[in-house]
């Protein structure tokens, strides 16, 4: 780290440096004039752009500790993955700067294994301000507490960055399949129970008073108004709803026939598959239990807190293999189970089920197969051409 900041030389520039090197020796060992000038020139060049580099960076970075020398709003979420968002950046440098040489602000969200690096614009001497588009195109929870400013010269032998403090984070909800899966609605003495989302208010009237300026008006009860020709208030208790019959159970035990390449991807397959069953019954006006292996606890989710439980299902990654749901007391429930075959946790997960004498419904994601051929391929087609079948 040290010596990136006081010696950055890319690859390039260390090529460069062991270039420059050789041709001077040679050039001292055999007396050779035009040896002499080519690697002093090309030592001179490479001089000229580490202390050009450490030279704009200081200049690109004075005053960064004052308040507001750097302002990036980013949205809270992204509602699906590939769609665009944007990011706005404000950010004043000096406007004399070292010729040969570009500021670029970066800011890199990266969450478990996945990074965002698309956060990124050239900077201008002077003021800036930008607004960045970029694409996330996969699920997840990313986060960053240092933005990036970078320095490089043009012909690309040195590249430094300076460190800003800057804690910002979006979320990339999962992708909602047009196609999902989702439980029948659950019977009751023969009867269809509908369930409903909404807080429901009483239909009797329990107590009313004169309005009074300042009242709220949507309390205000216009069959009185009607008979009296008075504003009267109306004061009603809220009846809860019905307590949810439906549980939605995301296994996502590390399960080590899934392939570490694929871990990633399948684990989004198997979220967006249980995002798109609960969005399902939510849109049915069905409240819903929701609980992952990466909480213990359930949640209770409804048309109004969609947003909510989008956030959740961002967050989750693979968890501990030995784990155990804690599920709800309940005498009566329809458990919907997402998990991948050969899951540790599943037994442990359909046992809990059976002692409670629940209802169950079991969904799995094939787990894809890696094709070892292609792999061992990959050096002879990196020499010659493969053919292909029209």
């Amino acid at each position: 780290m040290r010596r990136s900041r006081f010696l950055p030389l890319t690859v390039r520039g260390v090529f460069m440096f062991a270039l420059s090197i050789a041709i001077l020796t040679l050039g001292i060992l055999r007396t050779d004039m035009a040896g002499l000038f080519w690697g002093a020139c090309f030592l001179l060049i490479l001089l000229y752009a580490v202390t050009g580099n450490a030279f704009t960076r200081a200049l690109a970075s004075r005053g960064k500790n004052k308040p507001g020398f750097l302002e990036a709003h980013l949205p809270a979420s992204v509602l699906s993955p590939g769609d665009e968002a944007e990011a706005h950046v404000a950010l004043s440098i000096p406007r004399a700067l070292v010729p040969g040489f570009s500021v670029v602000f970066s800011l890199p969200l990266s969450w478990h294994e996945r990074r965002i690096d698309t956060v990124r614009a050239v900077l201008s001497p002077g003021a800036n301000s930008r607004t960045i588009r970029f694409r996330a195109e996969k699920r997840g929870s990313y986060a960053a507490d240092t933005a990036l400013i970078e320095v490089r010269d043009i012909l690309g032998f040195t590249h430094g960055a300076v460190s800003l403090p800057l804690e910002e984070s979006v979320r990339v909800f999962p992708r909602i399949l047009r196609e999902s899966p989702a439980p029948a609605s659950a019977e009751e003495g023969g009867d269809s129970v509908r369930f409903s989302a909404h807080r429901l208010r009483s239909e009797e009237l329990l107590e009313v008073r004169k309005y009074f300026p300042g009242d709220d008006i949507r309390k205000l009860n216009w069959k009185v108004f009607a008979h009296l020709n008075e504003l009267f208030l109306r004061i009603g208790e809220e009846t809860p709803p019905p307590e949810s019959r439906f549980l939605y159970i995301l296994d996502a035990a590390r399960n080590p026939r899934v392939p570490p390449k694929t871990s990633a991807d399948y684990l989004d397959g198997l979220v967006e598959a249980c995002a798109s069953a609960m969005s399902l019954s939510l849109s049915q006006g069905v409240d819903i239990l929701f609980i992952h292996s990466n909480s213990g606890k359930c949640r209770s989710f409804s048309q109004e807190s969609r947003e909510d439980l989008m956030a959740v299902l961002a967050d989750v990654w693979w968890s501990e293999p030995e784990w155990v749901p804690e599920l709800p007391p309940r005498a009566r429930m329809h458990a919907v189970v997402f998990s991948s075959p050969g899951s540790p946790a599943l037994d442990g997960i359909l046992a809990e089920i059976k002692n409670r004498g629940w209802r169950a419904s079991l969904f799995q994601r094939d787990i894809p197969l890696l094709d070892e051929r292609r792999e061992k391929r990959a050096l002879r087609d990196f020499f010659f051409v493969p053919q292909r079948s029209p």
